[in-house]
This record gives C-alpha cells, sequence and structure tokens, in this order.
C-alpha cells in the first residue's frame, strides 16, 4: 500500500457542519478517495458504537478501508467489517480513584467502556451531555461498581464553570500523568484516556497495522484534542473555524469551514492531488 494515504479527520465542527450534517462536497471527496483507493479513519472521542449510528445515514461510511478511531484513538474498529483491529484500556484501580477524586471536587464524572456510558447521579450536567453528545448514560450509584471493567475513557464534565476543569487538570496532573493522557474536546468536557493513548497516536497505529508509511498520512481537526493527530500526521490540518492552539501546530489551515466543506478542501490538496 506504498502509494495509500491515510487520511484521518475528526467528527463535530470538522466533518460535520454546525447541525450535525455533512456536505455534499465533502461526501463526494470522501467517495472520490475511496475510489482511489485511499483510507479514511473517523477519529473522535466518540464510542464507535456512537459513531456508526451517527454515521448511518451516508453510505460512504460502510465502504472498505473506512475504520473508526473512537474513545480518542484508543480503539481501532474496522467499519467495513464490523471488528475491532486494537485497544487500549484504562488501569482499572486507577480509574476508580480518579472518578472518584472527580466527584469529590464537585464535578460530574463520566465513565466509558464499548457500547455503554456511565454516570453517578443526575444533575444539569449529565443533561448536557446528552444533549451535546446524543448518547444514552447509565446512572450507577457507586463507582465500585465498575470495578474490573475495561473502561476507555473517563470524563470531568463542568459546563458553567470551565475553570474548575482545568483547576482540577492542574490540580492532579502529577498523578494523573502516570496513568492517563488529558485533553479538552470541548470547554465543558476534560478527558482521560490510556497514557499512551490520543488521536495521533490511533493515527500511527492504525497505519502501522495497514502498512501504510507514515509519510502517507493526513489529519484534519478543530479541538485541542485534535493536537497530537495534526502534529503526527506528516500533513496536519486545522479547520479555518478551530481553535488557536490548534492551528498554532498545523501545517496547513483551510480556507473553507467546517459548513462549507473544509474536509474535502483537505482531500483534494494533500490526498487526490
Amino acid at each position: 500500500m506504498s502509494n495509500t494515504k491515510i487520511l484521518a479527520v475528526d467528527l463535530d465542527d470538522t466533518l460535520f457542519a454546525d447541525d450535525k450534517s455533512i456536505c455534499e462536497r465533502n461526501i463526494n471527496a470522501l467517495n472520490q478517495m475511496l475510489d482511489e483507493g485511499h483510507v479514511l479513519a473517523v477519529d473522535t472521542g466518540r464510542p464507535s458504537h456512537i459513531i456508526e449510528n451517527m454515521l448511518s445515514s451516508y453510505s460512504v461510511f460502510s465502504r472498505e478501508n473506512v475504520y473508526f478511531l473512537s474513545f480518542q484513538g484508543s480503539i481501532g474498529y474496522d467499519a467495513f467489517q464490523k471488528k475491532n483491529l486494537f485497544g487500549d484500556y484504562l488501569d482499572n484501580d486507577a480509574a476508580l480513584e480518579l472518578l472518584t477524586k472527580i466527584l469529590e471536587a464537585g464535578l460530574t464524572a463520566i465513565a466509558f467502556e464499548e457500547g455503554k456510558i456511565y454516570c453517578f447521579g443526575e444533575d444539569e450536567n449529565t443533561d448536557g451531555y446528552r444533549a451535546a453528545a446524543q448518547e444514552d448514560v447509565i446512572v450507577l450509584r457507586d463507582v465500585e461498581l465498575l470495578k474490573g471493567r475495561d473502561l476507555t475513557k473517563i470524563m470531568a464534565v463542568n459546563f458553567a464553570n470551565h475553570k474548575a476543569l482545568h483547576d482540577f487538570e492542574e490540580a492532579h496532573i502529577d498523578e494523573t500523568s502516570k496513568y492517563f493522557n488529558s485533553m479538552f474536546s470541548n470547554v465543558a468536557f476534560l478527558e482521560y484516556v490510556p497514557l499512551n493513548s490520543g488521536k495521533g497516536q490511533g493515527l500511527l497505529k492504525l497505519a502501522d497495522y495497514l502498512n501504510i508509511p507514515r509519510d502517507n498520512t493526513v489529519a484534519c481537526g478543530d479541538e485541542r484534542n485534535d493536537i497530537s493527530m495534526v502534529s503526527m500526521a506528516k500533513v496536519g490540518c486545522a479547520v479555518i473555524n478551530g481553535r488557536p492552539e490548534l492551528k498554532e501546530q498545523a501545517d496547513y489551515i483551510t480556507t473553507a469551514n467546517n459548513n462549507e466543506g473544509a474536509v474535502a478542501e483537505v482531500i483534494e490538496k494533500f490526498i487526490l492531488n
């Protein structure tokens, strides 16, 4: 696959327009790159089953050479054959301790495993997460009920006080950095994934699995959690509506925004050209 390129692309505010649709320009470009034998990797913080549901109305995502890198790149999933290729999971003891500390700090804690999402009480943050992510959340009474589970991601959520999330990350960085990578996927979402995981690591693992050289990797995103993906790809792109922190790391910034076919612009310039 020496001439094959792989494009890793974020969903929200990158491939998705503001209304969560995908514009025709993007769909046409995705089909064209797949027609030519290139590889698409949807690289997102969402679980694989949610990605599949959200993209089910677009036939392009059920084609060969389409993969999902879910939970911030921790799980590699073949969308055509419908099977996991690789996966990284949280240290369970450290994960339960982190969940407890998040709750003790007065923040909303959400835990993820493949196929299920958990919280530990109902509040405006769990309601906000459900609305923003369009995902069902199971309410548990105790973090110990997740003992021994293969957890993929933990999230601290606060829609009203973003500073509280930054303060929590900074206050616990010495201990959490031994087990987790932390990142913001949204100003209200502080996420923790396995130590050697992230969107960039997921892209390189998939490229290695498919025997695609790093020189043939392209990535496109908008948020701070896309920084590793954009930095590790040979060509890292930021959509023009993206965060300044990401744009500083990008090799290319699109002229089109997420509503106008920014991903198609990247495909036309770096995949098909």
